[in-house]
């Protein structure tokens, strides 16, 4: 009787989110609270963060669920977890960075800045791949995690700390996606290239130069470099992947997470509360780090070129959404354990994330979907969503 009494008032309650009155700037934290601890209950997942920038600059943070349901711990905004492939903005604005100090050009051909390296040869497309094709993941490069082998070395080393070739070494001589520059296909290992990218041209290692460049002059406190298996605050995660990944039902012991997160580097490598997320959003597309020619390329009018369902494209290291507030240029995340979405809404000025302590928050609502009901308190524009979205967007 109980669980049935919960599924009625959390559907009730999901039938009332995004249904604030037009000109409702700041709805009631009630509503909001409401309705995030409905999308929780009502798509099973243990447990998420919201964390909204508004326009003037006030931060406002919701936890709803449960950090750990076998030991009854309610999950609180100060928790950090692993953002997945949101890291990626945080190398895109490096790169941003030396576009306009004049050190590459998006144009160029990445392996000329590497013609001593023998071993990036064995690399489909190395020869045609340029900088931009990185970026937008139109390389036709094969995603190296999800090569044969790669969750086994990680379950029997959860040690391990990888190297450049150790990557990439999992998607030597096979075949390209497609032609260099004539398609699209997602993949972490466009992100690893650029990764070594940065570090030719700087000399440095490229989370020395995060820490330099953007978390520590920007006040980002609360975000980490995924480099070890002990992060900070870090929340416990479930997990429900396929066999492949090996992944325990809890990633996290005794806040140790069960591999070295060093393996994603710059194909994500960061871990933060949601606050921290939220305010990189509104930094990262505000454009306080780079030109504004570069960033109008990144908030860019959808191409239909790139386009992964009906409401989502892809651009310059971002997705771009078609929500009823209008567009929304974001990115998602996953490691094992962890989901993540972080957004900005242009025509509102707010910058938004969610985070999940569980991998499978996308199986029956699209990431975007959750920020979409939950914006609408901000923006007046309640009401269902109609258009089709892929799970996990």
């Amino acid at each position: 009787m109980k669980k049935i009494f919960l599924l009625i008032y959390s559907t009730l309650l999901l039938v009332s989110c995004g249904q604030s009155g037009p000109g409702e700037i700041q709805p009631q934290r009630r509503e909001v609270q409401a309705c995030l601890d409905s999308l929780v209950i009502v798509n099973e997942i243990p447990g998420a963060n919201f964390s909204v920038v508004l326009p003037d600059g006030r931060i406002e943070n919701y936890s709803s669920g449960y950090e750990d349901i076998e030991e009854n711990i309610p999950l609180r905004p100060d928790r950090v977890m692993f953002s997945g492939s949101v890291g990626k903005t945080y190398a895109v604005a490096l790169l941003m960075q030396l576009v306009d100090q004049g050190k590459v050009s998006l144009h160029d051909r990445f392996y000329d800045y590497f013609p001593d390296i023998e071993w990036l040869n064995r690399l489909p497309n190395i020869n045609e791949i340029s900088v931009e094709m990185l970026l937008k993941h139109t390389s036709g490069l094969p995603r190296w995690v999800m090569g044969p082998g790669v969750w086994k070395e990680i379950s029997e080393n959860p040690d391990k700390i990888w190297s450049y070739s150790d990557r990439l070494s999992y998607v030597f001589d096979m075949n390209a996606v497609h032609p260099a520059g004539k398609g699209w296909g997602y993949s972490d290992t466009n992100y690893l290239l650029l990764g070594m990218l940065i570090e030719k041209l700087t000399g440095e290692d490229y989370y020395d130069l995060v820490r330099q460049n953007i978390l520590e002059p920007l006040e980002l406190k609360n975000t980490h470099p995924s480099l070890k298996r002990n992060i900070t605050d870090l929340s416990q995660g479930y997990s429900r992947l396929p066999a492949l990944f090996l992944s325990p039902e809890k990633v996290v012991t005794d806040g140790k997470y069960y591999f070295n997160p060093q393996m994603e580097w710059t194909g994500g490598g960061m871990a933060s509360t949601t606050e921290d997320l939220a305010r990189w959003a509104g930094l990262y597309y505000s454009n306080t780090l780079f030109s504004d020619s570069l960033s109008a390329k990144i908030m860019a009018e959808p191409d239909e070129s790139i386009q992964m369902s009906p409401v989502a494209w892809y651009s310059l290291g971002s997705f771009i959404y078609k929500t009823k507030s209008g567009l929304a240029y974001g990115h998602t995340g996953f490691v094992p354990g962890f989901n993540a979405i972080f957004a900005y809404y242009p025509d509102s000025d707010l910058a938004v994330a969610m985070q999940f302590n569980s991998d499978f928050a996308g199986n029956r609502l699209p990431h975007i979907l959750y920020l979409d009901q939950l914006v609408s308190f901000y923006t007046g524009n309640g009401g269902s969503q109609d258009q089709e979205h892929k799970p996990g967007m």
